[in-house]
């Protein structure tokens, strides 16, 4: 939700403009006429402040300089029934991020302001960012360096290739962390200043995909009503990170490659060419060479992602960090009490972490949940009951391991029980019960039919 001021001495603008951005969720307050909308500058911060060019005295460039002045970040547009020119460009020197001409086309100027708070929002995440930056609070410092060997490793790649622009392929296991690690890499860069982009390119269709990346021109396809700014135009001088690229069809591999090696594009339906100024970063949880022996992944798109590997091990290969974990999700979850207790720690010590960090985080925000204020014991740690033995380290097997057939099958007894509970929690909600359970909706979804449960919404 965000706070607008409508500026517009026609009442029947206001009052449409007050309706339906009011029903888009947004916190609406009116003005009709210049020196009304300065006032109400004076008394109350605006996101947003859509204002008519002539008011009538006080214009609305006038309100344009006000508003920056009173507040730099606040995203000004201007609404003309006269259009010129000279008019935009007399709007654009003095701050305005964008104009729409009456009569107003009401699809046109829901989709304008989205993006002018979408905008805001990257320049105020870049603005955190550097302030971050300045006290020495992000880079690298973000990620749990830890004490393992293998986290050491991933650490010394990070520093060298982040200041380059190379561009980095992201690989491992679901839940590794790869999306803390680009935003790591990018917060090294020489493009720390500008947007880090996320296309997540499993989370869409591939007719969407294509537009999500590259754009639209108007008429390009029937619903495309408006010129549509991809992800690589709003990444421009940034980072665009895609995650989960294995996921991606050949079709748009096969439009990234041209990307990735002409490092130009032009949007759907468009033939202007626009340049591609990103740094890359992928990532994916599949084995990339054998997707493409098996023609579900382009070997010539690989070499080109390829160019600097960093593999993130899975949580089991890198236990020694597991404290210092549990202290930095502890610290996310605002947990205020006296932390986990030795036998807590011995319990998630002794866990193998199939789900990686995502489990490790969902199964400490939970614990704080449950213990409040108090400590954090094995009654909060809600864990599968399968243990690591320990006696090949010179120490007696944990309470609860098991072994054998025996152990199997209380596994996937249990199993079946969190998945089971998880799908309770989530009312039935599949994509929802994943994110409990710290797997993704492919992984659900074959537990599911392997142990034969069925029901629950396809989310």
């Amino acid at each position: 939700m965000a706070s607008i001021l409508v500026v517009d001495d026609e009442r029947k603008i206001t009052t449409l403009l007050e309706g339906e951005l009011t029903d888009a969720g947004h916190e609406v307050t009116v003005a009709n006429d210049g020196d009304d909308a300065i006032r109400r500058l004076g008394t109350k911060r605006f996101d947003v402040v859509l204002t008519d060019l002539r008011l009538g005295g006080t214009d609305g460039l006038e309100v344009l300089r006000r508003a920056r002045e009173i507040d730099p970040e606040t995203t000004v547009l201007l609404m003309t029934a006269y259009a010129t020119v000279q008019t935009a460009v007399a709007a654009m020197k003095e701050g305005a991020a964008d104009y729409l001409e009456k009569p107003l086309n009401l699809d046109k100027t829901r989709r304008v302001i989205s993006q002018a708070l979408e905008s805001r929002r990257l320049a105020e995440e870049n603005r955190r960012l550097r302030e971050r930056m300045l006290a020495g609070e992000v880079g690298t410092d973000t990620m749990v360096r830890g004490k393992s060997a293998a986290m050491r490793d991933v650490m010394a790649l990070v520093e060298k290739v982040a200041p380059s622009e190379a561009t980095v392929l992201l690989t491992g296991e679901s839940g590794t962390g790869k999306d803390v690690v680009a935003r790591a890499i990018h917060e090294l860069s020489t493009r720390r200043e500008q947007s880090l982009v996320t296309v997540n390119c499993a989370a869409l269709a591939e007719t969407l995909l294509e537009s999500e990346l590259f754009g639209h021109e108007k008429g390009a396809f029937t619903d495309a009503s408006e010129r549509k700014l991809g992800w690589f135009e709003v990444a421009k001088g940034g980072t665009i990170f895609l995650d989960e690229i294995g996921e991606m069809k050949p079709s748009t591999q096969a439009k990234l490659l041209r990307v990735l090696e002409d490092r130009r594009f032009h949007r759907l339906g468009g033939s202007t060419i626009i340049e591609a100024d990103v740094r890359i970063v992928a990532a994916t949880n599949r084995d990339l060479e054998r997707e493409i022996e098996s023609g579900r992944f382009r070997e010539d798109l690989f070499y080109r992602l390829n160019v600097f590997p960093i593999p993130l091990p899975p949580l089991r290969e890198r236990l020694d960090d597991l404290d210092e974990l549990c202290d930095h999700f502890l610290r996310r979850c605002r947990y205020a009490g006296p932390g986990l207790d030795p036998e807590a720690r011995a319990a998630l010590a002794g866990y193998d972490w199939p789900g990686n960090l995502r489990e490790l985080r969902n199964v400490i925000e939970r614990a704080v949940i449950l213990a409040g204020e108090g400590p954090v014991t094995t009654a909060e740690i809600h864990i599968p009951r399968r243990q690591r033995s320990k006696a090949g380290e010179g120490g007696a097997a944990v309470a609860g391991e098991e072994s054998g057939g025996a152990g199997a099958s209380s596994l996937a007894a249990e199993e079946e029980r969190m998945i089971r509970e998880a799908l309770a929690r989530a009312g039935g909600n599949k994509s929802k019960a994943a994110r409990i359970l710290g797997i993704t909706r492919r992984a659900l979804y074959g537990r599911l039919e392997r142990y034969g449960i069925e029901g629950g919404e396809k989310g």
